[in-house]
């Protein structure tokens, strides 16, 4: 398990692959930097909801793509909630 911010990152990069887009062409669509697009990938700065969003709109893919299952995802919330 992993945290989400990880493995949405992991997911747009695999979803950029697919296209045969680099980071730089992911970026220009966004009119963002492609380190923002690198930080996101590699899950060290997490994305806001609208952005992913967008994010998903571009590369033309499903959001099921992008966000990981629940099962996959490392909780940081304590169990005796």
């Amino acid at each position: 398990m992993q945290p989400v911010q990880v493995l949405i990152g992991m997911n747009i990069k695999i979803a950029r692959v697919r296209k045969s887009w680099s980071q730089l062409d992911l970026a220009s669509k966004l009119n963002v930097e492609q380190s923002y697009i690198s930080r996101i990938e590699q899950g060290k700065v997490a994305a806001s909801s609208e952005r992913i969003y967008e994010i998903i709109h571009i590369l033309g893919c499903e959001h099921t793509d992008i966000y990981p299952d629940a099962a996959e995802v490392k909780s940081n919330l304590n169990d005796n909630f």
